[in-house]
């Protein structure tokens, strides 16, 4: 999906290019839930959701700005395959299996958001996390190890898109995303 299919405010996106990637290694053609942890715009989620029908996504968020954008993303595409809760994680999250957990923020319980992983994540299930900080990433890969995951997968993507500038066009960078996938 391209980004500007999306209804927007100020909080920040997954764009098209990495949010493509994230849900790629996700694996969801043949899950049936999703978790969608610091849903932020709701991108992932969305695109994850319109592109698997089958799947039953429930995203949290816990901030109001990014709860209201998701809710009207979901109107717009007329989805009803996704949850919406806001709330902070993992404490508000339904105690349910996932086949597939991602991760967008962790609000600072990346701890505890990995070890709710472990416990509720479907044997083979895969949890996918994105960050621009290097030490989130390295903290992430060592929690990821002792809680039992494998196939632990770290790359990181850069993006620059094409950009007029005066009589020429050049290539202007996003922030670098470290995109981390895991196996249970």
């Amino acid at each position: 999906m391209r980004d500007e299919e999306f209804l927007r405010n100020k909080v920040p996106m997954t764009k098209s290019e990495v949010r493509a990637i994230s849900i790629d290694k996700l694996d969801l053609s043949n899950k049936k839930s999703m978790l969608d942890v610091g849903a932020g715009t709701g991108s992932i989620s969305i695109q994850a959701a319109r592109e698997f029908k089958q799947l039953a996504v429930t995203a949290v968020e816990m901030n109001p700005d990014g709860i209201d954008i998701i809710q009207q993303n979901i109107n717009k595409f007329g989805l009803n395959n996704i949850k919406l809760i806001q709330g902070t994680a993992p404490a508000d999250i339904p105690g349910q299996k996932y086949d597939a957990i991602f991760v967008g923020g962790s609000g600072a319980h990346l701890n505890e958001i990995i070890r709710f992983a472990s416990t509720h994540l479907t044997e083979g299930g895969v949890i996918g996390l994105n960050f621009i900080l290097f030490e989130n990433a390295m903290q992430v890969e060592k929690l990821l190890q002792d809680n039992g995951f494998k196939e632990i997968e770290l790359i990181e993507v850069g993006v620059l898109r094409w950009h007029k500038l005066g009589k020429g066009h050049f290539f202007k960078p996003n922030n670098p995303t470290i995109i981390v996938s895991a196996q249970k």
